[in-house]
């Protein structure tokens, strides 16, 4: 990174080491991390993963422990595993663990500092856990009551200046941390109402917690301005596959509310709906030619 970018870094870093008391707390990167000495094959594209459960494959396999204290992923297909697979990328840290808000992701980047600034792609998913959308969704089903879903719904709409103040210095110490292409992917509308009241929601409420999520998604998008990170949205993808759809690419288990792979996306979801909308960002063989630009200039 050049002097202007690395003292921004070490300031981003100091302020949210800081300021940040969390799970994360201590830990160093975990012994599943990859290296962060370069191939000799100036063809390998390092690729991170940083971000949430969105991030983290929540809805798509097995849950399982992830690279640092508390972290959990999940074993299935994703729009990660499936970049992950393609010719010369190499995921050197897969760092996106469910739960994490925008401080927490914060954090988790300075944690895998030599991955990032060894990084050629990073990808991540952030803001929604900013916005406790769980619980906004759980007042405005049939369990809760019309009081409480505008109650939540005025409290998301009122958060969203200081969301997006987040998720910008979220963005920035990532893009201070990196010379890599960075996307920061959206989140889908998770209902589907032109089929009409669902067992445990209307579609009025449906309707209206989209339009939250949609504002959710332009603020994320407004804050990578002044950055060098990429927006990606999959409302389109996901049309007519929200809850209440013939085809739903969203997880609900309606024996088990608590289910945790509730209101994300199933593994068709993610190989369907995320990682084509996410390759059309991606340029391979731009990558690997700044990559190998990269290693020249650093000799």
């Amino acid at each position: 990174m050049n002097g202007k970018k690395k003292s921004r870094f070490l300031a981003l870093t100091t302020a949210a080491l800081a300021g940040v008391a969390l799970m994360l707390a201590g830990m160093a990167p975990a012994s599943a991390l990859v290296p962060t000495s370069r191939s000799g094959d100036s063809e390998t594209i390092n690729y991170v993963n940083l971000g949430d459960s969105y991030s983290a494959g929540f809805g798509s396999g097995n849950i399982k422990p992830g690279p640092f204290p508390d972290c959990l992923q999940t074993t299935g297909a994703t729009h990660v595993t499936m970049i992950d697979a393609l010719r010369g990328v190499q995921l050197t840290a897969d760092a996106a663990c469910a739960g994490l808000n925008t401080a927490q992701i914060t954090a988790t980047a300075a944690a895998i500092a030599p991955q990032l600034a060894q990084a050629d792609l990073v990808t991540l998913s952030l803001g929604g856990n900013n916005l406790q959308w769980g619980q906004t969704v759980a007042a405005c089903s049939t369990q809760g009551t019309a009081a409480s879903c505008q109650q939540m719904l005025k409290l998301g709409y009122a958060s969203m200046p200081a969301l997006r103040s987040e998720v910008s210095a979220t963005l920035q110490h990532i893009d201070a941390a990196t010379r890599a292409k960075i996307l920061v992917v959206g989140y889908p509308q998770l209902f589907t109402t032109s089929n009409g009241d669902q067992p445990l929601i209307t579609a009025r409420n449906a309707r209206e917690l989209n339009k939250l999520g949609d504002t959710l998604n332009r603020n994320i998008k407004k804050a990578t301005k002044g950055s060098d990170v990429s927006f990606v949205s999959v409302t389109g993808a996901f049309k007519n596959h929200g809850l209440g759809a013939a085809d739903s690419w969203i997880s609900f288990n309606l024996a088990n509310l608590a289910d945790p792979f509730n209101l994300h996306p199933t593994s068709t979801g993610y190989q369907e709906g995320y990682y084509p909308a996410v390759k059309r960002h991606i340029n391979l063989k731009k990558l690997a030619h700044n990559q190998e630009r990269q290693n020249r200039y650093s000799r």
